[in-house]
C-alpha cells in the first residue's frame, strides 16, 4: 500500500474515532498533505471516499513501512488534537493504531505530551481541573 493510501486510510480513521467529524481535523489532514507535497486535490477526494467507508485500521497500520510508522502516527495524533479536544475514544483508537505499527507505548503517550504542553487550550478527557 503507497505511503498517501496509508495516510488518508489512517488519519480519515482517527477522525471517526469519536464519531464527531470535525472540520478543523479534516483542514488538518489536507495541511499535513500539503507539508508531505501530496496531491491535495486527491488526497480531499479520497477523504470524502474514506469517511464513508469501513476499513481496518489496524490491519493497514500494521503494513506501514519501518520509515514512516512515527510521521503517521503522529499525523494520527495531530489529526485527533486538532479540535483541542482529546476524548477517550480516540486514545483508545491511537493505542490500537500505535500497537498495530509496534511503536512502543512511551513513543506515543510522548507524542501526545509534547502536543499538549505546546497546546494550553487542549482538553483531555479525565483530565479536568475543578
Amino acid at each position: 500500500m503507497e505511503f498517501v493510501d496509508q495516510f488518508v486510510a489512517l488519519t480519515s480513521a482517527t477522525v471517526k474515532a469519536d464519531r464527531d467529524l470535525d472540520q478543523k481535523e479534516i483542514d488538518t489532514i489536507l495541511m499535513l498533505a500539503q507539508s508531505f507535497k501530496l496531491d491535495t486535490e486527491a488526497v480531499a477526494k479520497a477523504l470524502e471516499t474514506k469517511l464513508y467507508q469501513q476499513d481496518n485500521p489496524e490491519y493497514i497500520a500494521r503494513t506501514v513501512e519501518a520509515d514512516n510508522k512515527l510521521v503517521l502516527m503522529q499525523c494520527c495524533i495531530l489529526v485527533a488534537l486538532a479540535d483541542n479536544k482529546l476524548n477517550l475514544k480516540e486514545v483508545e483508537f491511537l493505542n490500537k493504531i500505535n500497537n498495530a505499527m509496534g511503536l512502543p507505548t512511551s513513543t506515543f503517550v510522548l507524542a501526545i505530551a509534547s502536543i499538549c504542553q505546546n497546546n494550553p487550550n487542549i482538553q483531555i478527557e479525565g483530565n479536568e481541573t475543578k
